[in-house]
Parts: structure tokens; C-alpha cells; sequence
């Protein structure tokens, strides 16, 4: 554990304490200015607290990181290549803070060592470029390697070392694929007991499935000439689809319903997925997640313009088949799957009236967001 501060500089304490709660409520206010006003706030209470013994007490060393880690959140979130480089600085000085663990640390060191790397890989990230990136990759490994030793510790020490696999996931996407395929899975593996009941390891959960489902995609279109295309792949990523969509169907079911956007990605990639790799298999997909008494959330008319497109897109891809092939097996099972097509489309068009609807949300929405910190 911490130890107390001596009387003598308990006031100094106290005072920094004050002026970093006031840049916490800042910046979490989402008021205009109010990330300039955080700064400066966090900002006092680094000068208060440089003035301690930092060498006598660990624990004033462990307040100052706090200081520079809240201010490096700010400027992170304010954005700009000055503020970017700034934020990144003062993650550093967090870092130098606290690498000196001390001995009988509960783990809180550790930690809040951790999220100082990881805040740091997202300011680099941030910052675009092949060497910033490079090297945001590098401080979530090195927060993904502290949280996994034995001593790691906190509340939520699961949810903590998920956020650095998916932001590590996040960061390796486009040059990795593979890489973020497997950050991916082990956020997943930390959050399967957690997601289901807690909120923030659901919306944790879902932001690894986004990932490992692009990841999939990107190695499925580099691999497209392979031949045959290897079934694992895509069943991770039809998984990765229908899980996501079970796990917002849960909490809908609870009464939370925040999670309706990113279910409206799934499906649409649910959608994609089946109508390029599995199109035999795409009529049920989207009938299993339209039909009126199973359906969490409630369909909205993005739902319902995503299953016609893409109904429609394979019945014109099987139309334009050559005629000499459908004496072939093959030939037989593109009809049968034009069938399937068609009866879908005749019970989503006979339907429309049974669907609850919610108000109409775009069809094609962008990209999840990286996780961000988890102060």
C-alpha cells in the first residue's frame, strides 16, 4: 500500500487533489473550452505536487503521474500536432514517474503505469504516420506486458488489458492484419466472462469484434485468388458478426439500448459477409435477424434497405450467370440459392408491415472508433 504523507506536506497534497478533480469534472463536461480550462487545472496541480518529496513517498510520485497522465488525455483529446507531440511528452513524464515500482506495490503501480503506455500509443496513433504508429504499437505491448505479469492488479484489471489488445488490434490493422486478428481474439477471450454483465466490457467486446472482423475482411481480399478460400476465415468472421449481434440483443433485452448503432454495423457487415463468401446462407441470415418477435433492437429502415440491397445485388450476380452452366452442380446450386433469394425478398416484401421500426439511421455507417483511454 501507499504510505500517508507526513502532516507537513499533506496540505500541498490536498490542494493538488482539489485542482485535479476540477480538470476531471472539466474533462468529462464536454463543455466548450473546457479541455483548455483541464490543462490548466492539471497543470497546478503538477507544479503543487513537484514541490513534495517525491524521492521520500511513493505515493506522491503516484499522484504526480496522475497529473501528467490526465493532462496528456486533454491535449489527446483536443487533437492537433502540437497538442499530439505534447500529450505524448507528458505521458513520458508519467512513465519516468512510476517505472521505479516500489517493492510493495498492491499493483496500483503497475496499473496506472499500464494506461500511462497505452494513453501514449493513442496520442501517437493519433498522430498519423508510419513511425508514430510504429511506435504507439510498441507502448501498447509494453502495456499489454505489464498488465499480464503475475502482479498486475485493480478493479477492473481484465477490462484494462482488453482495451490494450484492441488498441494494439486497431493500430496493426492495415499493415498486420493477421496480427490485429489475434489482438482481437484475445481482447475477446479477457471480456467473455464480463461482457454480458458489465457495460463497459460489453461496448469493450463489441469494439474487438469490429476489429476482427476487419481483419478478416482484409485477409480474405488479399488471399482471393487462393483457391479454395480457407473456411476458418470466413467462419471467424461470421461469428465474430452473429456474436456481436447476440451479445446487443442481450442487453436490449435488459432495457440498454446504446448499442444500436454498432448493431446496425454488424449487420451490414453481417450482410457483406454472407453475400460474398456464403451467399447460400444470406436469406437466412437476414430473415433470422428481421423477423418482428426475435428482433433486438427494434429493425430500422437502414436495416431493411441493407437486407433488399444486398438481396438484390446476388439475384442480379446469379442472373448473369452463363446458361451452358446450370446443367452443373454448381450451376444447380446457384439456382437453388436464387430461390432462396427470391423467398426472402417475397416475405421481406409481404412483412413490412409487421416490423417495429425505430427512426431511420444511415445504411452505411463509418468505421468503430479506437478505444480510447481507460482512466
Amino acid at each position: 500500500m501507499i504510505s500517508p504523507p507526513p502532516d507537513g506536506n499533506a496540505r500541498l497534497n490536498r490542494l493538488a487533489s482539489v485542482r485535479m478533480d476540477s480538470g476531471i469534472a472539466l474533462l468529462n463536461g464536454g463543455a466548450p473550452g473546457a479541455l483548455h480550462e483541464a490543462i490548466r487545472c492539471f497543470d497546478e496541480a503538477i507544479e503543487l505536487r513537484r514541490r513534495l518529496p517525491l524521492a521520500e513517498n511513493p505515493g506522491f510520485r503516484y499522484g504526480l503521474a496522475a497529473g501528467w497522465i490526465n493532462r496528456g488525455d486533454a491535449l489527446t483529446r483536443l487533437g492537433g500536432p502540437e497538442n499530439l507531440v505534447d500529450a505524448v511528452s507528458s505521458y513520458a513524464a508519467a512513465i519516468e514517474l512510476l517505472k521505479d515500482v516500489p517493492a510493495h506495490d498492491d499493483g496500483s503501480f503497475i496499473r496506472r503505469l499500464a494506461i500511462a503506455w497505452m494513453n501514449r500509443g493513442i496520442a501517437l496513433e493519433e498522430q498519423k504516420g508510419e513511425p508514430a504508429l510504429a511506435e504507439a504499437v510498441r507502448s501498447y505491448k509494453e502495456a499489454i506486458r505489464l498488465l499480464s505479469a503475475p502482479r498486475r492488479a485493480g478493479a477492473d484489471p481484465d477490462l484494462v488489458l482488453a482495451s490494450a489488445w484492441i488498441n494494439l488490434g486497431h493500430a496493426s490493422l492495415r499493415p498486420l492484419a493477421a496480427e490485429a486478428g489475434e489482438a482481437a481474439e484475445q481482447a475477446l477471450s479477457l471480456l467473455a466472462e464480463h461482457e454480458s454483465k458489465e457495460l463497459a466490457a460489453a461496448e469493450a467486446g463489441l469494439k474487438a469484434r469490429h476489429i476482427l472482423c476487419q481483419a478478416m475482411t482484409l485477409i480474405l481480399e488479399e488471399t482471393r485468388h487462393a483457391a479454395p478460400v480457407d473456411p476458418d476465415l470466413i467462419n471467424k468472421l461470421t461469428d465474430a458478426v452473429e456474436g456481436a449481434l447476440s451479445l446487443v440483443q442481450g442487453w436490449e433485452k435488459a432495457g440498454v439500448t446504446c448499442f444500436r448503432p454498432l448493431a446496425t454495423q454488424f449487420f451490414h457487415l453481417g450482410a457483406l459477409a454472407y453475400e460474398k463468401h456464403q451467399p447460400h446462407f444470406l436469406a437466412e441470415f437476414l430473415l433470422d435477424h428481421l423477423q418482428p418477435e426475435y428482433c433486438f433492437p427494434p429493425v430500422s429502415a437502414a436495416w431493411l434497405a441493407i437486407a433488399e440491397e444486398s438481396l438484390t445485388r446476388v439475384r442480379g450476380g446469379l442472373r448473369n450467370c452463363d446458361f451452358a452452366s446450370l446443367a452443373t452442380p454448381q450451376g444447380i446450386r446457384q439456382l437453388e440459392i436464387l430461390n432462396w433469394v427470391r423467398a426472402a425478398e417475397e416475405r421481406l416484401n409481404h412483412g413490412l408491415h409487421g416490423f417495429s421500426r425505430i427512426s431511420s439511421e444511415t445504411a452505411f455507417p463509418n468505421p468503430c472508433p479506437s478505444v480510447k483511454s481507460v482512466v
